[in-house]
């Protein structure tokens, strides 16, 4: 029997409200490197395009970076010498809503050793991204620093602690033998 061959549904073009940018509840940490909306704002998806363009065109393909933030709301708009009323207008371009502190683009930390490694600054690129957009951003860096001299220090005092609960359970055993013995 030959394979049966669907249509894939069409993309259903729904119209919604203006709406409002709902704050965040808690900043977004990422390891890495970020890009972060200083101020709320609505950005359209050729702006963010044309961010994302410029930034890969700065780091390279063989570079990861991630965009977190994607126009998904519907934005219409009447034709020009339309009269008022008959209804919504026509969908024109997509937007996102963007609060403030929200991250829009992420080189992530791969390595835990990542800040210990000789590296490019990226801070050309996020400089270029920034003048695309139309709102003011943040650069953050966040990076995972752990102490490794006091790694060993650390395996030594767990050690030690597992030892001592160790003998105290063994000890608390032989006591409860001899009590046991006894009677």
């Amino acid at each position: 029997m030959p394979p049966v061959r669907f249509k894939p549904p069409q993309q259903v073009r729904i119209k919604c409200p203006k709406g409002r940018i709902v704050p965040l509840n808690e900043p977004e940490v990422k390891l890495g490197k970020t890009i972060v909306a200083a101020a709320p704002h609505r950005i359209t998806a050729e702006q963010l395009e044309q961010a994302r363009r410029t930034l890969r065109r700065y780091l390279g393909r063989s570079k990861e970076m991630l965009a977190n933030v994607h126009a998904t709301y519907p934005v219409t708009r009447k034709a020009e010498g339309v009269k008022m009323g008959q209804g919504k207008g026509a969908i024109d371009h997509f937007v996102a809503r963007v609060p403030a502190g929200r991250v829009l683009f992420h080189i992530p930390q791969i390595n835990p050793f990542h800040a210990l490694l000789p590296q490019s600054p990226n801070y050309r690129a996020f400089k270029a991204v920034a003048g695309k957009l139309p709102f003011p951003v943040v650069f953050r860096e966040q990076n995972n620093y752990f102490p490794m001299d006091s790694v060993q220090r650390l395996i030594d005092a767990k050690k030690r602690i597992d030892a001592e609960a160790h003998t105290l359970k063994v000890r608390s055993k032989l006591l409860e033998a001899l009590q046991q013995n006894q009677k």
